[in-house]
């Protein structure tokens, strides 16, 4: 071993006495450094957001369009058979077509699409 030069503690070559940084493991010597390294180097990973609805917007849409507010929370399909089914109502008696508007506007406003799957 030569004067200038020092085993690497975390590899064991032989690297420049004055070294801030093994050039065989790539570690940095100097412990607050290694740790800055370490910091700057971690990846922070955000969890996808959950689309936030508000049920009272749910409703008021369904109200409007039945419909809409399952759409609203994206169920688009069930959005779509709601409409159908509410306008079939209206179209063979007013009341059947007022009890199921009354029912959509409630299942708009209940059940959470993120945790009930679509």
């Amino acid at each position: 071993m030569e004067e200038n030069q020092k085993k690497c503690p975390f590899c064991a070559e032989l690297i420049n006495r004055d070294a801030i940084k093994c050039k065989h493991c790539g570690e940095f010597l100097d412990s607050s450094l290694r740790q800055a390294r370490k910091t700057e180097s971690q990846v922070f990973i955000n969890a996808p957001q959950e689309r936030k609805w508000s049920p009272g917007v749910a409703a008021l849409l369904s109200f409007i369009i039945p419909g809409a507010g399952q759409m609203y929370k994206g169920n688009i399909f069930t959005g779509l058979v709601w409409l159908i089914f509410v306008i079939i109502g209206y179209m063979a008696l007013v009341l059947p077509g007022i009890i199921l508007h009354l029912i959509c506007i409630i299942s708009a406003t209940s059940g959470d699409p993120n945790r009930d799957g679509g």
